[in-house]
């Protein structure tokens, strides 16, 4: 279990911020980040940083995200359309 960090990218004012989720991996990660942010932010493909579990407050706390649903997830991401 680490902490992801990406780079997201206002879409309207190309805004650039950070966003962490800790997750069992980046790939779960990423995707919930989409989920959540994917429709306003483009999110960067691979992490910018990883951290250990719970580093920076503030993170989208998916750890207990159950892996045998990494498939559906990775389709809910791919439908916001990142």
């Amino acid at each position: 279990m680490l902490q992801y960090e990406f780079t997201m990218t206002n879409k309207r004012t190309g805004r650039v911020e950070q966003k962490r989720a800790t997750a069992k991996t980046a790939e779960i990660a990423r995707a919930q980040i989409v989920l959540m942010y994917g429709r306003q932010f483009a999110i960067s493909a691979a992490p910018v940083a990883v951290y250990a579990p719970h580093y920076i407050l503030g993170e989208i706390d998916c750890a207990d995200f159950p892996a045998a649903d990494t498939a559906w997830l990775l389709r809910e991401a791919a439908a916001v359309g990142v």
